[in-house]
């Protein structure tokens, strides 16, 4: 099974609208930026990143943070890259690191801006279920994804639970009440 590896802002992702398994590679300055600074509370996600998955791509060092799988490959990537938090956990975990626990969209548009600096890599599956279930359950737990949460046993419970916590933000109420309100 081959990878295909693109950047998320080129022009052009051929992204199937099928199975697939998929890894999100953000750049170094993400790692110095947004998770070295946790890693004064949370002394074990030092570790975890020392043991990420890393590459050079285009002179730049990249680093496996999160791992996936979806039915529908195109569909996923675009939740992910250009969607909103309500619809990615990927975007929801960023923006929680990122920002405080209240919901601004215009914050979505720096989360899309930071991802178009990201590499997004998939494995296409013919097939679909409990097989690609099963290959991303093992995938997550002999990687070190430090965003993943389900089924990630490189990450500690402090971690997981600072994770869990920043994904908690404050969007529904304030949305259910304007809705409402009208």
């Amino acid at each position: 099974m081959s990878a295909n590896r693109y950047k998320v802002g080129a022009e052009k992702i051929p992204i199937p609208k099928t199975p697939i398994l998929y890894r999100w590679w953000f750049p170094k300055s993400f790692i110095e930026n947004v998770l070295k600074p946790y890693t004064k509370d949370y002394t074990p996600l030092k570790t975890l990143l020392n043991e990420v998955s890393k590459q050079d791509i285009d002179c730049t060092t990249y680093y496996a943070l999160y791992f996936g799988k979806s039915v529908n490959g195109y569909q996923r990537f675009r939740q992910h890259a250009t969607g909103n938090i309500h619809s990615s956990t990927l975007r929801r975990t960023l923006y929680g690191l990122l920002y405080s626990h209240s919901y601004d969209k215009t914050k979505e548009n720096d989360i899309t801006a930071m991802l178009k600096d990201c590499y997004y890599e998939w494995y296409p599956f013919d097939e679909e279920g409990e097989l690609v279930e099963c290959i991303e359950a093992i995938c997550i737990a002999l990687g070190k994804y430090p965003l993943n949460i389900d089924g990630n046993p490189s990450i500690d419970d402090k971690w997981c639970q600072l994770l869990m916590d920043k994904r908690n933000i404050k969007y529904l109420f304030n949305h259910c009440r304007v809705r409402f309100a009208n």
